[in-house]
């Protein structure tokens, strides 16, 4: 990575100023919007900043360095990198400390601070532009050779390499959630806005994550961190909503019903890229969880559920008939398709059992 100058153990590199830039932006638009949340503003960057550092020490220290070496790294957090999931993780932690030490409501800490890290994200996404970071497989296809969907990763006298620009994707990604955010009403429940910036940060890093090629943080050869982490976070927010807002036992139960198949279509997705032979449970969960939508959706909003129910269902067919009759020449790409409906269906479940609007649920 280049590195513009340095400042004693310090390597100011143009990623390093596209963080600190996110940073500003995001604190900036938080104080903007609710300056009472500035006394948990530090406690926020510095939590991002430490366990966005550590977590990415936990999987990558002993590649780097070896014995002490690999435990310093810990904490020099100008040496390395960060996990996004780390850092949000350290975000939510310093949140908490925050709101308890300045006398604030942690839900109401929280629905200050999601559009403000939404757009750190965003800017963050970019700066991985000048990291090397952040791109898919190589584009053999000259007509997909152009920006945004991708850019030049390689170029050698006469041979130019273009990959997918995965990085612009996460980055426009964080871009809609913020917008979305910032559209949200004053007529909502108290953590709608951080259970909206966590619901489509993770289906969004599950879906893109798979895409990277590059030194993605990875538990395995091949499962990423941040896929696994935003899984964790998505079941954890849904358990904290169902818990709080008791929708019953039928809404409840289909709810988990819903969410389970869901999750497993998009595990099972997960793994056809290398293990074909799970097609059979991809296909068979994809069509379980958007029939236990469909009735989640007539449960919950009754007549007005008719019509995105049969939607869905339809999107399935569709999905369905195009493997069946072999039209679709791109594999992957199909299964793409499968992970996203079925990741849709992730999103809507959690939206619904949020109770966004203070009149639902």
């Amino acid at each position: 990575m280049t590195s513009l100058w340095t400042l004693g153990p310090l390597q100011v590199t143009p990623y390093s100023l596209m963080i600190l830039l996110g940073a500003l932006v995001g604190a900036g638009l938080t104080l903007w919007r609710r300056r009472q949340a500035l006394g948990a503003l530090p406690w926020v960057i510095l939590g991002a900043l430490l366990l966005g550092h550590v977590f990415w020490c936990l999987f990558n220290a002993d590649t780097y360095a070896e014995g002490a070496e690999a435990l310093l790294l810990y904490l020099q957090p100008w040496k390395g990198g960060y996990t996004l999931y780390g850092a949000l993780f350290g975000g939510l932690l310093g949140a908490l400390l925050g709101a308890k030490a300045c006398g604030l409501s942690f839900p109401d800490t929280l629905d200050a601070l999601a559009p403000g890290a939404a757009a750190a994200i965003c800017i963050g996404r970019l700066g991985e532009y000048f990291s090397g970071q952040g791109f898919g497989d190589v584009v053999e296809l000259e007509k997909a050779q152009f920006f945004p969907l991708a850019y030049v990763t390689l170029q050698e006298e006469d041979y130019v390499e273009w990959s997918y620009a995965v990085w612009f994707w996460e980055a426009m990604a964080a871009l809609i959630l913020l917008i979305l955010l910032l559209r949200l009403g004053r007529k909502v429940r108290r953590g709608a806005a951080a259970a909206l910036l966590l619901t489509g940060l993770g289906v969004s890093q599950i879906l893109l994550e798979q895409m990277r090629c590059d030194d993605y943080v990875r538990i395995t050869t091949f499962i990423h961190f941040s896929q696994i982490a935003a899984l964790v976070t998505l079941v954890a927010l849904f358990a904290l909503l169902v818990r709080k807002h008791r929708p019953g036992w039928l809404r409840g139960t289909v709810s988990c019903v819903t969410l389970t198949t869901a999750f497993l279509a998009v595990m099972c997705a997960e793994f056809v890229f290398d293990k074909p032979q799970i097609n059979p449970w991809m296909y068979l969960s994809t069509f379980a969880a958007a029939a236990a939508f469909a009735v989640l959706l007539h449960l919950q909003r009754g007549k007005g559920g008719l019509l995105p129910g049969l939607m869905g269902g339809f999107i399935a067919v569709i999905l369905f008939l195009l493997h069946a009759l072999g039209e679709w020449e791109d594999g992957n790409l199909l299964v793409y398709c499968f992970m996203a409906f079925a990741l849709l269906i992730v999103a809507e479940t959690i939206y619904l059992n949020a109770g966004t609007e203070k009149e639902c649920l």
